[in-house]
């Protein structure tokens, strides 16, 4: 049993409670998860390629995936990616979740690419922005081109972000 406030909850301890209540279990993702991971990254418009489903954390509510997460590794570097909630489970804490598992597993440093918009939401995990000179490896090469990408079809800008170790 598990407490949540004042009031025992009959949910197993290694199950979470969102903002409103309702409860989800972050876990490594399945081989039976990867279409719905694919699913859900191509909805969202996000990067579809190595979306290897070894790589993810899953948020789950009963047997529904919720949210999804992942580190792609490349030669030189690791991406944190694809963090994608579905619409119902937004603003209840279960992105934030992912990006926290998946930290507390890292050793090293972690890039990511998102909108500009999103740099205050990612600062808060202790990711700070860094030029394209501090990237390494593959992200380098996917800023270059996403800047380009991003900023013609969505009218936005693209920044890159790293957390852990200063890159060097």
């Amino acid at each position: 049993m598990t407490v949540t406030g004042d009031k025992p909850s009959p949910l197993p301890p290694d199950h979470t409670v969102a903002k409103d209540g309702r409860a989800y279990l972050l876990r490594p993702a399945r081989a039976e998860d990867h279409a719905i991971i694919r699913a859900l990254v191509r909805r969202a418009r996000l990067d579809p390629l190595n979306l290897h489903w070894q790589n993810f954390i899953v948020a789950a509510s009963g047997s529904l995936i919720i949210g999804v997460c992942q580190v792609k590794p490349y030669l030189g570097a690791r991406e944190l990616g694809s963090l994608v909630v579905q619409k119902d489970w937004r603003k209840q804490g279960v992105g934030s979740a992912l990006i926290k598992a998946l930290l507390a597993q890292e050793k090293g440093g972690l890039f990511l690419l998102c909108r500009q918009e999103l740099e205050s939401y990612y600062a808060q995990f202790g990711f700070v922005r860094v030029g394209w000179k501090e990237t390494r490896g593959m992200v380098r090469l996917k800023y270059m081109m996403g800047r380009v990408i991003v900023q013609l079809l969505a009218g936005r800008r693209l920044v890159v972000m790293h957390w852990g170790n200063k890159p060097h």
